[in-house]
């Protein structure tokens, strides 16, 4: 004799047959959007790249999300020590394991992610707020191989001090400089950026260092658009 809890059972997995249809959760049959980071120095250009990157995206008929960058969301933790970092990271990482799951979206456009989290701790290892066992400990955390694959591409974006100072105040309402935002922390972390890539470049083939210095706006732009289409158009020939 059927049991209500049978007739509750086979109802329901009579409904979850008609919702785990290949459509909705083999990725080979509609795969995950496309990731795509961008992290560097200031003012070597990420906001140009980005806004002109979504526009296009967008006017070709993409379904584009740019999430807000993480120092834009993540305001109550100050920028003077590794923390900020930590969380501004896990931020990003959450919407990048979130989005990935889903099929809302094509393409997705993060302004700082994971790889930019390794390259923070770089900088506050050195600045002696972190010990190498903790750096190292973080380090590996966010680029666990769970999540650091869904990044398709990614961009360190560097620029010489002195033309990053001069576009960073060319129309700003104040001289006054920021705490990562003058020519000593930029020429920091300008090394930090080569050091992270010439790290991580062999075994994540995602990572590109574009330094900006020569390159006009559109010659930034134009270069990184004909190597993200170049990159998407051969993982939507060859899908892993």
């Amino acid at each position: 004799m059927q049991t209500k809890e049978n007739v509750f059972e086979a109802k329901a997995q009579k409904i979850l047959k008609y919702l785990k249809s290949p459509a909705r959760y083999d990725e080979k049959f509609l795969p995950r959007p496309f990731f795509l980071e961008f992290t560097g120095s200031p003012s070597a250009g990420k906001t140009t790249t980005i806004t002109e990157l979504d526009k296009f995206f967008r006017r070709q008929g993409f379904r584009v999300l740019r999430p807000q960058e993480g120092a834009e969301v993540i305001r109550h933790i100050e920028r003077t020590t590794p923390l900020y970092n930590i969380r501004t990271g896990l931020y990003a990482l959450e919407l990048l394991v979130d989005i990935s799951a889903g099929h809302t979206y094509d393409l997705v456009i993060f302004d700082r992610c994971i790889f930019d989290v390794y390259c923070w701790m770089i900088y506050w290892a050195e600045k002696g707020k972190l010990s190498r066992q903790e750096k190292e400990t973080i380090q590996l955390f966010f680029l666990s191989k769970f999540w650091v694959d869904k990044i398709d591409a990614a961009y360190f974006m560097i620029c010489d001090p002195k033309v990053a100072m001069e576009r960073e105040l060319r129309i700003a309402l104040s001289q006054k400089l920021g705490e990562t935002t003058n020519p000593k922390t930029v020429r920091t972390l300008v090394v930090r950026y080569k050091s992270a890539y010439k790290i991580l470049s062999p075994k994540n083939q995602q990572l590109q260092l574009i330094n900006t210095t020569r390159l006009t706006e559109t010659e930034m732009v134009e270069t990184i658009a004909t190597n993200i289409l170049d990159i998407l158009e051969q993982k939507s020939k060859n899908p892993a």
